[in-house]
């Protein structure tokens, strides 16, 4: 399917020089933190990775060339009726070879950009490059949720629903995409799943790599052995480490001072997700190169405004949550690419069914939160088998 591109402006990827000696100046003043003995990381962030990687950071790190990279995908923004005026959003839009191709629309969640799709979207885009059929080759449109990667940050915080009616004017009013297949993970899960409710229409399938809404229960509801445990776990995780969610949800201001002040406690606070909600052991580091956990922390320090993405939590908290009414279902379509040894555990299929019309299910042992970053191939291979299932 060809996109009507003409209301996209396109551009390049460049921090201004500026901002990079401003960055590098602060980082020579980074005051490290007391810790406890030995601390590690039972306590947050590893006081001596987070030093050497600020040392790196200031004195190693190439932006200029992370930039270039960058760059080899094509970057547009869109300009969108954002209720209190209008309302950039950063897209990566790269068509197929095949005019015929189905399109598909990525939605990275927290603390994520599109950064982390870069291999997955070359993989859906040119199957063939990585062994696969090029006749499975999907359009790919990659866009940044408001406030999250380059996106513009809305006046005030938007929630999961109201941002899926935005995708909905992107989609059919800027891009004139009659049907499509929605993606997402984490936030975009939500984002996506709320997009194939209010709006059954536009979409021929639903793929995402984490539950995004909770089922409509009512208290007679009978819950299995396997969803009475996992709920049980999900609870645990919570409690073990949910407190960013109640900062977020409750006082995103007060936490903004550090992330928007300070480039070393945006770093803590990208490293301390990265790390733990992607399957690292009591002793590791986050499983990601250097250079790429840098890229993201100068992306957002340098040309985004990662506490403005902070604000989808306060506005999911005071406006509706993630839950279906009691009754209602999703009946588009969807297929699950689940990976453990995330924040969340892997849910029990039937939880899932019980909100969506579940019609594929895959789930690997590994990947975590951020599979497209750290098991790119089998997300992809699974978007793909979906897409041709469903398209």
């Amino acid at each position: 399917m060809a996109l009507n591109l003409e209301r996209l402006t396109p551009f390049e990827i460049h921090a201004p020089e500026a901002a990079l000696v401003d960055l590098r100046a602060r980082l020579a003043s980074y005051r490290p933190p007391r810790e406890p003995a030995d601390a590690g990381w039972r306590f947050g962030v590893d006081g001596s990775y987070l030093e050497a990687l600020i040392a790196y950071w200031r004195d190693g790190f190439d932006w200029r060339a992370a930039e270039r990279r960058l760059n080899a995908l094509p970057h547009y923004w869109a300009t969108l009726d954002g209720g209190d005026g209008p309302l950039k959003a950063h897209l990566i839009v790269q068509p197929a070879a095949r005019r015929d191709a189905p399109v598909v629309l990525l939605t990275p969640g927290w603390p994520s950009s599109l950064l982390e799709f870069h291999e997955v979207i070359q993989r859906l885009t040119a199957p063939e490059r990585y062994g696969g059929d090029p006749a499975q080759a999907v359009t790919v449109v990659g866009a940044e949720l408001p406030g999250f990667g380059l996106s513009q940050s809305p006046s005030r915080p938007m929630s999961p629903r109201a941002a899926a009616g935005l995708w909905r004017q992107l989609m059919v009013e800027v891009l004139a995409a009659p049907r499509f297949i929605a993606h997402g993970g984490d936030w975009g899960a939500v984002v996506s799943s709320w997009l194939a409710l209010d709006h059954p229409d536009l979409l021929s399938g639903l793929h995402l790599s984490m539950l995004g809404l909770r089922p409509g229960l009512t208290r007679g509801d009978p819950l299995s052995e396997a969803e009475t445990a996992w709920l049980g776990e999900t609870k645990r995780r919570l409690e073990l480490d949910g407190g960013y969610r109640e900062q977020q949800a409750t006082r995103p201001t007060t936490l903004a001072v550090g992330l928007s002040d300070s480039p070393a406690a945006l770093c803590a606070w990208l490293v301390d997700k990265y790390r733990s909600w992607s399957g690292a052991g009591p002793d590791d580091p986050p499983p990601f190169d250097r250079d790429a956990i840098l890229t993201s922390a100068t992306l957002y320090w340098a040309l985004g405004d990662l506490p403005a993405a902070n604000w989808i939590y306060w506005a999911d908290r005071h406006e509706g949550g993630i839950g279906l009414a009691p009754g209602e279902r999703i009946a588009t379509p969807t297929g699950f690419a689940l990976f453990d040894r995330g924040f969340f555990p892997v849910p029990p299929r039937a939880w899932a069914e019980r909100a969506y019309a579940v019609r594929g299910w895959d789930v690997h042992p590994y990947g975590g939160h951020f599979p497209a970053w750290l098991t790119p191939e089998p997300l992809s291979d699974s978007l793909l088998r979906f897409v041709n299932d469903v398209a």
